[in-house]
């Protein structure tokens, strides 16, 4: 009974923690718009600027913050995913971390 119990409760909690998707606040949502901006900008340029990188890094870090949230309906590692092809004439190297980083679920 004590087993039946236990397993009743761990699926309890596990249920109430998976809250589903993450909702992102005003602040995030100008993360991921900031980032396209840079993904734009920087193909428009030819090269990723610092400011830019730094734009990506925070929308990494927002990944792996609510790597279940969205953004126009698009989960965090689409977003990635998406991307990562636009950047890879502007920034080989930095496109291919944020295809790494979508691959590997925000990790």
């Amino acid at each position: 009974m004590r087993k039946v119990v236990g397993v009743v409760v761990a699926c309890a909690l596990l249920a109430a923690g998976c809250g589903g998707v993450a909702e992102l606040d005003s602040g995030d949502t100008q993360t991921v718009s900031l980032a396209r901006q840079a993904v734009d900008e920087a193909v428009a340029k030819g090269s990723l600027s610092p400011a830019g990188e730094k734009q990506l890094t925070d929308l990494i870090a927002l990944c792996r913050e609510k790597p279940l949230s969205e953004s126009d309906g698009k989960s965090m590692r689409e977003i990635l995913t998406s991307l990562a092809p636009q950047l890879k004439q502007a920034d080989a190297a930095f496109s291919k971390k944020l295809e790494r980083i979508a691959r590997n679920g925000c990790d």
